[in-house]
């Protein structure tokens, strides 16, 4: 019966790789290799690209975007202002649901004398929970009715907080916590994994946490309902249930808001703004589905050279097993019976080579995501799942089937003596191999010269020996920059004084987005007597700085002079301007100098232009391969702000060596700030790099074991040609051949091989790597050092493969090899 025989057939493929178990080995570990690295990397496809948000009807959510068309003709997608919001709120007919969200930073204690831990917070509003169709785990999210002006301060904390903080009491709901300083009534725990917004699914301007641990409401009154000028706001909206996410629905709900917006904006703006409606899919993977798809290609490249791998060691095992396979075939069995016997071996292998891959992706993909802390997002929704569980069954049987027919096919070619065939058989998986590896290699050595030039880009500042740290005030309720900056502003002011006095720092400053962090902010600037185009509205990323910044940042002053004490007098008006800003607006630094600025981003609207007091250098302030924009520097005693980040540049070699020192004088200027994001500066920088530094190490690792199976490959089709002319050998080795002789003639064998490997290769790499020209950076996708490098490489690992096996066949003895005929 076809069971039993199949049972039988099993059994029997067992007791052969017991009694073969280097085979065996070799084959499971190749195997398991191959399919580990792809169930790996699949793994985090499937997560971030495939697997459906851990919400309801994810497929009918979008963001809602302002879409503006810059003056370099790039679009920028920006937040909404609270005026935008309400009238969308107020006056669409295209959503089920709606709601408003921003990043609000805290620190949470149970009592006012406890310490503070900053926690990432969010002011959301009531809907947003419907939206998302998310219900809190325990009590109850807020209301409406408590979303208003005067309304009870009241939050939800995550799950996690709960556990971590609160030990999961069950009496968690009515419990009064401390935000800052202000008293808050907890009204429910959300559900194990919610921490929406989370930050690498969102811009990185936005700031928001890694995880979500607190949401408050988030609270409109009549001042904002007519703010148009404050972008801060993200929305996002449900679609109807009727249309799900069909492009009708979204075009029209996008087509709807835009004519609302043309209603609102000035005309000469109008072609240059638009809505934009991007699903919550599409906005989480938007900077990394390429990045993700090469990975899978690449690594699909070493799931085909383990492949091959394997089938030529099964091919191998065949010729080992000529005798038995001849003595039951003489016994009455059949061919289709033999190859059905082989292709139930291969299964009882693949089954292994699977479980062994599945552990060696578990493994991989925690791997992975050390790589890319905090940056990768939805890396909390990466885990095995049935896709992936199904992926790993179908490329088992795949590969099962597969090396089942080689092997087959190899034993009809014993048994009609075409030993020619089946050793060309495994020439071609060599030559396939070394081609394949080829590409990797060449791929991973573009991603590491990218890699290796932008680490020598120089950002125009310094980051060596200087410690960051994020330091925020506490808020009794919004921000009111004019009734309490005069406040912070001293505050910032005595914390660097102090640092700046103190033994062993070289210079205090802050500024309130970092460089490199991947926040930036920018605003409004028209140069005064200046005429613009009807439509360009020039604006330049805005940094508020305070203490000696420029010092403490290595920043090289170009013309004029820094901030100083004078710019902290009442009425001034000042900025300080990079090198490409100047050059846009007035032509040269020394032009731009005393020259004014209306700031359209101003707190007081009746404030004058402001005057330019200085020029200083470019920044790159987002990201190193990114040129620097245009750039304004305003001091934080004129544009206050509740929290900004210090720079203390030390004499030593050890910036950390200075955080007990910052710690001290934070909390003696002001025992309710907090301090987070705790960083060297040098890390800061490294940190921007984490998505290049991934890249490059997968495929680099990708490329090694590529290289490795190759080598073993090309090394057992070579032990085969020297197995097979032994005798050949040995006679010429008798006739007076020399071991040199016989050297070069195997490695002229390997060298056509490689050879064939290398032309297939090369064009191959020609035709892949213009895929990744997106993640290059001065270097080009054909670089003809970096294609001849990696041949060169890859020609001695074949080199060192073909001579093992020639140099030992050039030690046969004559007599041993005739006589073992």
């Amino acid at each position: 019966m076809p069971l039993e025989n199949f049972i039988q057939d099993l059994r029997y493929g067992v007791r052969m790789l017991r009694r073969n178990p280097l085979f065996a080995a070799a084959a499971v570990i190749t195997l398991g290799l191959g399919l580990g690295a792809t169930l790996a990397v699949f793994n985090v496809v499937n997560g971030v690209l495939l697997r459906p948000l851990p919400y309801r009807d994810p497929e009918r959510i979008n963001i809602i975007w302002l879409a503006v068309r810059g003056d370099d003709g790039n679009v920028w997608k920006l937040p909404l202002s609270s005026g935008s919001y309400s009238d969308i709120e107020r006056d669409s007919r295209s959503f089920e649901a709606l709601a408003a969200f921003r990043a609000w930073p805290y620190a949470i204690a149970e009592s006012p004398d406890a310490e503070r831990e900053p926690v990432a917070g969010a002011r959301v509003s009531p809907a947003l929970f419907d939206v998302l169709g998310v219900s809190p785990a325990v009590g109850r999210a807020f209301t409406r009715a408590e979303a208003v002006p005067g309304g009870p301060q009241v939050a939800l904390i995550s799950h996690d907080l709960w556990q971590r903080k609160f030990g999961g009491s069950r009496d968690i709901v009515g419990k009064r916590i401390y935000l800052g300083d202000v008293p808050f009534t907890l009204t429910g725990v959300m559900p194990p994994g919610f921490a929406f917004p989370r930050g690498a699914e969102l811009p990185a301007p936005f700031q928001f946490g890694l995880r979500t641990d607190v949401w408050t409401p988030l609270v409109f009154d009549a001042s904002d309902v007519r703010n148009y000028d404050v972008q801060n706001l993200v929305a996002i909206g449900k679609l109807p249930e009727r249309c799900g996410n069909g492009e009708c629905s979204a075009s029209v709900a996008q087509a709807e808001l835009t004519a609302m917006l043309r209603r609102n904006i000035p005309v000469n703006d109008q072609p240059k703004s638009a809505y934009q409606l991007v699903s919550m899919v599409d906005q989480a993977a938007e900077r990394v589905r390429l990045p993700l798809f090469i990975l899978l290609g690449a690594v699909a490249f070493v799931l085909a050279i383990a492949a091959a791998n394997v089938t030529s060691l099964l091919i191998g095992r065949v010729h080992a097993r000529e005798r038995e396979l001849a003595v039951r075939s003489a016994l009455g069995a059949t061919r289709g019976r033999l190859a059905r016997q082989l292709v139930t071996e291969t299964l009882v292998l693949c089954l292994l080579g699977m479980v062994v891959g599945l552990t060696l992706a578990l493994w991989g993909t925690k791997v992975m995501l050390l790589l890319v802390p905090g940056s990768l997002p939805r890396a909390d929704d990466v885990g095995f799942d049935w896709r992936v569980l199904s992926v790993a069954g179908l490329l088992a049987l795949i590969a099962a089937l597969g090396f089942g027919v080689a092997a087959a096919y190899a034993a009809r070619l014993r048994f009609t003596r075409a030993a020619v065939s089946a050793s060309r058989t495994r020439r071609v998986l060599a030559m396939t191999e070394v081609a394949l590896s080829l590409v990797l290699l060449i791929g991973a050595a573009l991603l590491t010269r990218s890699f290796i030039s932008l680490q020598q880009v120089r950002p125009g500042f310094d980051p060596s020996n200087a410690l960051t740290a994020r330091v925020s005030i506490p808020l009794a309720g919004r921000p009111q920059p004019l009734v309490d900056g005069a406040r912070w502003s001293a505050t910032f002011d005595q914390i660097m004084a102090r640092l700046a006095s103190a033994p062993g720092i070289v210079a205090a400053g802050g500024v309130v987005t970092l460089p490199m962090s991947g926040a930036f902010e920018n605003g409004g600037v028209r140069p005064v007597g200046k005429v613009y185009e009807n439509g360009r509205n020039p604006s330049a990323q805005l940094q508020i700085v305070a203490g000696d910044y420029f010092g403490a940042a290595r920043i090289r002053l170009v013309a004029g002079r820094v901030f100083d004490a004078s710019d902290d007098e009442p009425g001034r008006a000042s900025m300080i301007v990079n090198r490409k800003f100047a050059r846009e607006h007035f032509g040269t630094e020394a032009d731009a100098l005393g020259r004014e600025v209306t700031a359209l981003f101003e707190f007081a609207r009746d404030r004058p232009p402001r005057v330019i007091v200085g020029v200083v250098d470019d920044v790159k302030t987002v990201s190193l391969d990114a040129d620097a924009p245009p750039q304004v520097y305003v001091p934080l005693s004129q544009l206050p702000a509740y929290a900004l980040t210090l720079v203390v540049r030390v004499s030593g070699a050890d910036p950390l060596a200075a955080l007990p020192l910052v710690r001290q004088t934070v909390h003696e200027v002001n025992s309710s700030a907090t301090l987070k994001e705790i960083r060297t500066f040098e890390s800061v920088v490294a940190g921007s790099l984490a998505r290049q530094r991934f890249n490059m190490t997968v495929i680099a690792t990708f490329a090694v074991l590529a290289l490795v199976l190759a080598f073993v490959g090309l090394y057992g089709v070579l032990a085969l040609i020297v197995g097979q002319r032994r005798r050949e050998i040995g006679v010429r080795l008798a006739l007076g051949a020399t071991p040199e002789s016989v050297v070069r003639a195997l490695l002229g064998e390997g060298a056509r091989v490689v050879a064939m490997g290398f032309a297939i290769g090369l064009a191959g790499a020609f035709a892949v790597t213009r895929v990744l020209s997106s993640m290059l950076y001065g270097v080009s996708t054909t670089d003809g050092s970096t294609f001849a490098g990696a041949a060169a490489f890859v020609g001695l690992v074949a080199v060192l493969a073909t001579w093992i096996p020639a140099r030992r066949a050039s030690q046969v003895d004559p007599r041993t090899a005739l006589a073992a005929e």
